[in-house]
């Protein structure tokens, strides 16, 4: 789990942290995260591609891609937008990587296709070419699950629980570097369900979005990638 005060950061050495993320959501090997072989892109440049919850739209405050600039030294393209979709994403990625040539690129999408209706596998598809556009292009691709949805958006609690085990699947299948931010806001069990439930000290009132310090959870874990 990130560790959530700056003053903090280096308590735990980073690549051990990098190893204990990657571990838990993913196969993406142990040590700083790297491309190896970036061909017209720039190892300096990460884009952050996603929704709302990357954009920062809703909180009054910096988003998580000019925060986590800020902690691995490096250019991050802000690339949310806001209510997208993992498959209007699809469309857009190379585009994206076209405009921007990252080294990187932290994929965290699927949350509004379950808002909207759609199915788990579908949006997993989504994901599943995303990575592949990635590679592709020579782009280090890295996924990202999502905290679970609480208050007026907790009706969709289950599907974002359903889609981030999904996301830990293709992961691991994949062998794609992973950010589980479901283990990161976690504050406990639901002692009925069983199910992973979200500090509410790090979301906005909607249940949905980050507020000031959970998109500083969210920075310093994406960060610990590095």
């Amino acid at each position: 789990m990130a560790i959530r005060a700056l003053s903090f950061r280096w308590v735990v050495p980073a690549a051990g942290m990098a190893a204990a993320l990657m571990a838990g959501c993913g196969d993406g090997g142990g040590g700083g995260l790297s491309n190896k072989n970036p061909g017209p892109n720039d190892v300096g440049v990460v884009v952050a591609f996603g929704d709302s919850i990357t954009m920062g739209n809703v909180c009054a405050c910096a988003p998580y891609p000019a925060r986590l600039a800020g902690l691995v030294g490096k250019v991050v393209v802000n690339a949310g937008i806001n209510g997208t979709t993992a498959r209007e994403g699809v469309n857009r990625i190379q585009g994206v990587i076209a405009a921007n040539r990252p080294g990187f690129m932290l994929i965290l999408y699927g949350v509004n296709d379950g808002i909207h209706g759609q199915s788990t596998d579908g949006t997993l598809a989504a994901l599943r070419k995303m990575v592949a556009i990635c590679r592709e292009s020579q782009v280090v691709p890295v996924l990202g699950t999502y905290p679970v949805p609480f208050g007026s958006h907790g009706v969709f609690a289950d599907r974002t629980v359903a889609l981030n085990l999904g996301i830990r699947a293709l992961a691991k299948e994949l062998r794609v570097p992973c950010v589980d931010l479901e283990k990161e806001f976690a504050g406990g069990r639901d002692p009925v369900t069983g199910r992973t439930e979200t500090d509410r000290a790090l979301m906005n009132a909607d249940g949905l979005h980050p507020n000031d310090a959970g998109t500083q959870v969210m920075a310093l874990a994406f960060a610990d990638l590095f």
